[in-house]
């Protein structure tokens, strides 16, 4: 062996430990804060659902996580964005059924893998969704809401966070089901479509209890039934679509933790930990239920990774007979 090729061979060794390290990223999560990226702006469930997760996640794994909103194309941005960074536990998505089932199957094309660009971490909440509308129309219920568009075809329409979002699948849910003329009004984000609910810009907002709930029970909404056909443990005051006379209608959601794709084992595991702990924590259920929402992690990022693989026919099929599409 020449002096050359042996000096080389007694270094390789070395050289290959600087990429080794940060494979197994064996100082995760002291080296930065870590980014915690949403698709919809500040102001609806979200965002209300990043935020609540921070701190106690912050806490345990003693590092500052940072909410990254990156709102637009119904949460496709934020989606992709995080299937291209870094597997290094540092981006972590707070994405759901339709960032990883609805829209690869409404959106003509998406630029990401739902199953092979992510590592599942843990579902997080679900995403019930009410149908409500601005007290000024007189409107008390939603068979009154029904016999009102039904009088006057045409000139009602609903607005949602955004295109892809479970809001919109239930407003096309409800058009399919009630045989009603309605046009989408999305939004980017459940805040600006509040802000038009309460304008009178738009007739009808169908949101998530972080964004109506509050307004609701201030009385600047009238909140007339969840999408579900069942009502929730969390929203007493709302009742279900078969209590609202509208069984054929029942549709929710949910939201869960994804990190980059070939995420290292080990961070994956802390991170699931964590945020199952942070869950279990009455404080951070109480703040959910305040909200409207349930705090339902996975029983492992396993169990996480099957269940979305089971939610995406489940969804295509729902926005097939929705008739939901997108350019």
């Amino acid at each position: 062996m020449s002096r050359r090729r042996a000096l080389l061979a007694a270094l390789a060794p070395g050289l290959a430990l600087p990429h080794l390290a940060r494979a197994q990223q064996p100082n995760w999560p002291q080296a930065r804060p870590i980014r915690l990226v949403i698709g919809f702006p500040p102001g609806g469930s979200a965002d209300f659902l990043a935020r609540s997760l921070a701190d106690p996640l912050g806490r345990e794994l003693g590092q500052t996580i940072l909410i990254d909103n990156r709102p637009g194309a119904g949460a496709n941005i934020a989606t992709e964005h995080v299937a291209r960074s870094e597997p290094d536990g540092y981006t972590l998505l707070l994405g759901g059924n339709f960032s990883h089932a609805v829209n690869p199957a409404m959106f003509r094309r998406v630029s990401f893998d739902p199953i092979g660009d992510f590592t599942p971490i843990t579902q997080v909440s679900d995403i019930p969704t009410i149908i409500a509308v601005n007290p000024a129309s007189g409107i008390r219920t939603l068979s009154e809401l029904i016999e009102r568009i039904r009088a006057k075809p045409g000139q009602w329409n609903y607005g949602t966070p955004g295109i892809g979002t479970p809001s919109h699948l239930a407003g096309a849910m409800l058009t399919k089901v009630t045989g009603l003329e309605l046009t989408h009004v999305a939004f980017r984000g459940g805040a600006p479509s509040l802000t038009a609910i309460l304008a009178g810009d738009i007739e009808i907002i169908i949101g998530t209890p972080p964004v109506v709930l509050p307004h609701s029970r201030a009385g600047r909404l009238t909140a007339l039934a969840l999408t579900t056909a069942a009502p929730s443990p969390v929203i007493p005051d709302v009742p279900g679509a078969v209590a609202a006379g509208l069984p054929g209608l029942d549709i929710a959601g949910w939201y869960g933790l994804f990190a980059p794709a070939k995420l290292p084992p080990a961070i994956r595991d802390r991170i699931f930990a964590v945020t199952r702990a942070a869950l279990a924590q009455p404080t951070v259920r109480d703040r959910f239920a305040q909200e409207g929402l349930q705090a339902l992690p996975s029983a492992s990022p396993e169990d996480y990774g099957a269940f979305v693989a089971r939610e995406i026919p489940f969804w295509a099929q729902i926005v097939r007979d929705a008739g939901a599409t997108v350019e």
